[in-house]
């Protein structure tokens, strides 16, 4: 009878361990098809990403803790950088605002303005939950084909995938690196987020507000093509 029960729960644990190890293959192997996805679209370079009309910040809060966001602060440098430099000429602040205190896109928009960019050149989007619906609305929404993409390199892969995958031609400037501390904690949430995304892309996922729309600044109509 003691051997029996040991029996049985060696074989309950192996399964158990087989299961496990079949689910980790799969989200690895998810993660992996994002990332082979997106991977030639992803630039780090300012002089080799090729000029877009329109860039799209993706949003992220702006403090943690007691000091500043370090995703967010990289964010913000890397779309000021591009706009600077005449790799966009517009950009998109793309995020969520559940109440007047937290509002996203408002606070990037403040924060671009203050390191340069014309106020005038940035729409706030303010339908942003997530990263799907940041991509997806800057298309069915704003009209968009083509534009670039800004944010850390692992999410901006997985931004990258869910707009090439709806048809867009969208490239993405990665923005700077973040200390340590997040490093290692970023990739695993990462994992999870990506098979959402292929799970989203398959069944053609839409945005929560995508009838929401988007006040166009005055400077968008002339700044917003491809060039």
């Amino acid at each position: 009878m003691l051997l029996q029960s040991r029996n049985t729960r060696f074989r309950i644990c192996a399964g158990v361990g087989c299961l496990l190890a079949l689910a980790a293959s799969v989200i690895l192997a998810l993660s992996w098809k994002v990332e082979l996805s997106a991977a030639p679209r992803l630039y780090e370079s300012l002089d080799q990403i090729p000029v877009r009309g329109v860039g799209l910040v993706l949003g992220t809060s702006r403090n943690r803790g007691a000091g500043m966001n370090e995703f967010y602060a990289g964010r913000i440098r890397a779309a000021a950088q591009l706009f600077l430099a005449g790799k966009v000429r517009h950009i998109i602040t793309s995020g969520t605002h559940p109440s007047k205190y937290y509002n996203e896109p408002v606070a990037m928009k403040r924060d671009l303005v203050a390191a340069g960019v014309p106020a005038d050149r940035i729409t706030e989007d303010g339908g942003g939950l997530r990263t799907l619906d940041s991509v997806v609305r800057a298309h069915s929404v704003m009209g968009l084909e083509s534009f670039t993409i800004i944010s850390q390199r692992f999410h901006a892969a997985r931004a990258v995938y869910i707009g090439t995958s709806r048809g867009l031609d969208v490239v993405a400037y990665c923005a700077p690196g973040i200390s340590a501390e997040f490093e290692d904690v970023t990739p695993w949430r990462e994992y999870g987020a990506r098979v959402k995304a292929v799970w989203d892309v398959m069944l053609g996922t839409e945005p929560v507000l995508l009838d929401q729309p988007v006040p166009a600044s005055s400077g968008w109509a002339e700044n917003r093509q491809t060039d």
